[in-house]
């Protein structure tokens, strides 16, 4: 097994033993049929980015990353321009931010990404660290980490809450969201900002969208449902069942407010962990 952390960093040496920079990000494609590091990134001088691929042969030794390709391969990486639509980079996109563990109903934040060599050469990751075991290791406390159990949540269970890494996710059919039923959408909902939340339900469509927030908490369907389109909320309203529809047409028909203040549509929305029911809201 690989640690992000501890793989970034590194020299990355061509073909010719060259020097080309040092290894900043690897990238994977989320919607790949082959889950595996597609190319990495590295940070040549200067400000310079370059992105290459991890071909065949390429390796990870102790102290280098040591390329089997040209450079003439290479591309200049300043913006999310020159990676593909489903492609995410673990440094940015996941370490350090939040996930959601789809299977644990749990808030985290990612400590280390696990990685696995496989026998053909090729890199995967497998999982996100999120225990306080990772960030004492990270911290050069790694003798403290013995102390504690590792608390690692598999890479198929985990929703990503950065901006890239959940945009790629609600456009990747493998992403963990789009394998839940409506009470799991729902628990995903409730720990995600309203933006997001909405994008989830709109990709979902109004017959989905109606499931989860019918068995959501009420607070939580209705910020999702003043937070679409009026157009869009009506689909949503008109797919439920007719009880449950006379029930949010009166309670969107009154200004929300909170603590005397209208309703906000925050990206910083409370997360909230309440249970879900089936009664009609």
């Amino acid at each position: 097994m690989l640690l992000l952390t501890e793989t970034v960093g590194r020299d990355v040496i061509d073909d010719g033993g060259r020097v080309l920079g040092r290894l900043g990000d690897l990238t994977v494609r989320l919607d790949a049929d082959d889950l595996v590091v597609d190319r990495i990134l590295v940070h040549a001088g200067r400000g310079r980015g370059l992105l290459l691929p991890w071909t065949s042969g390429t390796s990870i030794q102790q102290r280098a990353i040591r390329l089997a390709s040209s450079v003439s391969a290479m591309a200049h990486a300043s913006d999310d321009s020159a990676l593909e639509a489903d492609e995410i980079q673990l440094v940015r996109d996941v370490l350090d931010t939040q996930v959601i563990d789809i299977t644990g109903q749990r808030l985290a934040r990612v400590a280390d990404v696990v990685l696995a060599r496989r026998r053909d050469g090729r890199v995967q990751p497998v999982g996100v660290e999120v225990g306080f075991g990772a960030v004492l290791r990270r911290l050069g406390l790694g003798q403290l980490v013995s102390r504690l159990a590792p608390d690692t949540v598999a890479w198929a269970d985990v929703h990503f809450t950065s901006d890239r890494g959940h945009a790629v996710q609600l456009a990747t059919p493998r992403a963990a969201m789009h394998l839940l039923d409506a009470r799991g959408l729902a628990n995903l909902v409730a720990r995600l900002d309203t933006e997001s939340a909405t994008e989830i339900l709109t990709a979902k469509g109004p017959v989905v969208a109606a499931d989860v927030i019918r068995v959501s908490h009420p607070v939580t369907g209705e910020r999702m449902l003043r937070a679409m389109t009026e157009s869009a909320a009506a689909d949503v309203i008109e797919a439920m069942p007719e009880r449950h529809r006379a029930h949010w047409r009166g309670r969107l028909a009154h200004r929300y407010t909170r603590h005397n203040r209208p309703l906000l549509r925050s990206h910083v929305w409370p997360r909230r962990r309440h249970e879900a029911t089936d009664s009609p809201r």
